[in-house]
């Protein structure tokens, strides 16, 4: 018998009571991460903070009916019952907490699906960033965001980079400039910050870099991720970053925002939109940053 909607949404109150204050993130092996692609239904658990849980906000049944009917008509194909995995992390004390998917897992449920596609990503805790920052002795950082800035598509405004001897795995895009750039600023005496608010785990991503020898200090995975207190955990990560740094550089597609911790005050430079000559800027303007200390 077909499950209704108020059953589901009974459900999911259960299923949050019963891990509530219990569950807790843990980091997935390598090779775990690598050979299960799909999992049972039964141990996917709905995270308690995403807006599919919500009393007020709820799942969508309409959203789920369209992913259930595009499901069943796959299985007829003999095709796989949806494009996108279900992205999750691992929880202890049992299971995965879906981080992107919910629609798709309760419309798989709904067409008796045992099992369903899933990606297992390490998305970055405060204790990694605890980590990183031990690694340092570096008091100036700078700050990228990932997808809006180190990442370039072939259909926009940014000249992407050749890819490099075995990159080909991965999707992403490097933007022209970005190594050179990246390596200028870390024998300038910079940790370089990467931030993204999608569920890429820790190691895709700095592997993905280092094929471009590109190295990085930080990384900050899933910001914009519902788990606990957002705001507590924002707050909580920039309070460490700026107990270890006494001066931040923001670097983005238009400008560079310089931030000097104890007087507090911040300069901001404007770069131009000209692809080819963005990174060459960013260059000129930090340079200008170690005259001024010189005087």
């Amino acid at each position: 018998m077909a499950e209704t909607n108020y059953q589901f949404k009974e459900f999911i109150k259960s299923e949050i009571k019963k891990y509530k204050g219990v569950y807790f993130p843990i980091k997935a092996g390598r090779w775990e991460r690598l050979l299960i692609t799909e999992l049972p239904c039964s141990s996917l658990h709905p995270n308690p903070d995403d807006e599919f849980c919500s009393e007020s906000i709820g799942p969508s049944f309409r959203i789920i009916s369209e992913y259930e009917k595009k499901i069943r008509d796959n299985l007829r194909k003999e095709l796989m019952p949806f494009s996108e995995p279900i992205i999750v992390e691992k929880v202890r004390p049992d299971g995965y907490l879906i981080l992107n998917g919910h629609h798709r897992w309760a419309a798989a449920r709904n067409a008796g699906l045992q099992n369903v596609p899933v990606e297992i990503v390490n998305l970055t805790q405060e204790d990694d960033i605890r980590k990183m920052l031990k690694k340092s002795d570096r008091q100036k950082r700078v700050t990228f965001d990932l997808d809006e800035v180190v990442f370039a598509d072939e259909g926009s405004d940014c000249e992407v980079l050749k890819r490099s001897l075995f990159s080909h795995k991965f999707e992403e895009k490097i933007r022209l400039g970005i190594p050179a750039l990246f390596h200028f600023l870390r024998i300038r005496g910079y940790d370089i910050w990467i931030f993204t608010s999608e569920y890429y785990s820790m190691e895709y991503i700095r592997k993905l870099l280092n094929k471009y020898s590109a190295k990085v200090d930080g990384i900050v995975t899933g910001t914009a991720r519902k788990v606990g207190n957002i705001e507590e955990r924002k707050k909580n990560i920039e309070e460490l970053m700026t107990m270890k740094y006494k001066e931040t550089i923001n670097i983005d597609n238009e400008q560079v925002v310089r931030i000097i911790k104890d007087t507090k005050d911040f300069e901001q430079y404007e770069l131009s939109k000209e692809s080819n000559e963005w990174s060459a800027m960013v260059m000129n303007i930090v340079e200008g940053f170690d005259t001024k200390g010189e005087e």
